[in-house]
């Protein structure tokens, strides 16, 4: 059996995976834009300083510096979409601290 047909099918499901997930994209940050717009309040970023020290604590477990890197940017951002470090730290699968 020639293996040309299969390897052409898988090429061009691979192609339009692609090609699905660059209009997928492309809608959701079209979405974001337009939602947003020019005169949408803007949220003050957050800053390392701002993120309490159990979820730094998450963040520097990892071993490679882009890894913790990564983590702080899922941190803010999560910050920045629920505005309460309770529930990040519920997302991030740390218990809730009554303190902070």
């Amino acid at each position: 059996m020639d293996a040309t047909p299969l390897v052409s099918l898988l090429t061009h499901s691979l192609w339009a995976v692609v090609a699905l997930y660059t209009v997928r994209e492309a809608v959701r940050l079209g979405r974001a834009v337009w939602v947003k717009g020019p005169d949408a309040p803007v949220v003050a970023d957050v800053s390392n300083a701002d993120v309490p020290d159990d979820l730094v604590a998450v963040a520097m477990q990892e071993n490679e510096p882009w890894a913790q890197e990564e983590l702080m940017r899922v941190i803010r951002e999560r910050y920045e979409t629920y505005h309460d470090w309770n529930r990040v730290r519920a997302s991030m699968g740390v218990g809730r601290r009554d303190d902070a």
